[in-house]
């Protein structure tokens, strides 16, 4: 008797993320499309938590698979698309949580455009587990291909080449494989109602240098996604023109306000429930961090 395969294969990449990766799948256990018709495949990079514990409890008709040394998202990913049954794979990550028509709305996409597309949705970043009741109103993605929220025809995947698993730490990788399957003629198809909602707690004195390590790997990234796409278009998502760095100086305190101090006054205001004031500014100190270190990496590289 042959198997029949699933309309969906929903790749999930995850390293020591055993809490919300929990959560994520239990999520996805409550679709309302068939349980039939999707399989989650989830990617252990390597985890030393409890994540092959949360794996094997789970609801969600899932199949995991397992990396046994980190190898970054770029290659979990990779790793996940092969071990697909589906032609079409939805991407998320395991700090992603999603409604129970999520899935739904991503097989409507594609049934619609009738050629392959690459399917996005609204990525909206929440600062804990806990998902409003009511999806806000500025909910705008402007990225082709975020692995937050994506859906693509797994051929095309090959044809474009897989990730890049030269992207070894965070940050631009999806954006690498968006421009790819942009260049193979794949229009991008954007459904608001395929909402998820990306956990991000806000950064802390006590995550500092945490936060400051993953600015560093983004800018590295940023650049070796630069010598992969040179361009305007690239400069311009990496934040890298004279406009962007202009409106980041100002965010990030012409320069004058030190991280810290930056952070803890993010702290003052979100006890006073100025949340938006408060993630602006230590957005603000933190991308600076971001262009010092793509600039200090420039130089270093001797790269233009």
């Amino acid at each position: 008797m042959t198997t029949q395969k699933p309309l969906l294969s929903v790749v999930i990449p995850t390293y020591n993320h055993a809490a919300l990766l929990r959560l994520a799948l239990d999520r996805l256990a409550a679709q309302t499309l068939s349980r039939k018709a999707f399989e989650i495949v989830a990617v252990d990079d390597g985890s030393t938590d409890e994540t092959p514990a949360v794996l094997a409890a789970a609801r969600a008709p899932l199949r995991a698979v397992r990396l046994e040394v980190n190898r970054g998202r770029a290659a979990a990913r990779n790793a996940g698309i092969r071990a697909a049954r589906s032609p079409l794979v939805v991407f998320i990550d395991s700090d992603v949580l999603v409604g129970p028509d999520f899935l739904q709305r991503h097989l409507e996409i594609h049934r619609a455009a009738g050629r392959p597309v690459v399917g996005r949705g609204p990525v909206i970043f929440i600062p804990s587990p806990d998902v409003p009741a009511h999806v806000p109103l500025v909910r705008s993605s402007p990225a082709y291909l975020d692995t937050a929220n994506a859906s693509v025809p797994r051929q095309p995947l090959f044809d474009a080449g897989l990730f890049d698993e030269g992207f070894r730490v965070y940050g631009w990788e999806d954006f690498d494989l968006g421009l790819r399957l942009q260049a193979l003629g794949l229009p991008r198809v954007f459904s608001e109602a395929a909402v998820a909602f990306h956990v991000q707690p806000p950064p802390t004195l006590e995550s500092l240098d945490q936060d400051l390590a993953r600015e560093e790997e983004r800018a590295r990234t940023a650049l070796y996604l630069l010598r992969k796409h040179p361009g305007p278009q690239t400069r311009m998502l990496i934040q890298d023109t004279p406009l962007q760095r202009a409106v980041h100086f100002v965010m990030g305190g012409a320069g004058l306000m030190p991280v810290r101090t930056a952070l803890g006054l993010a702290r003052w205001l979100r006890a006073r429930r100025l949340h938006t004031l408060a993630f602006l500014i230590a957005r603000g100190v933190l991308n600076r961090h971001y262009l010092r270190s793509l600039d200090r990496f420039r130089r270093l590289q001797g790269h233009v």
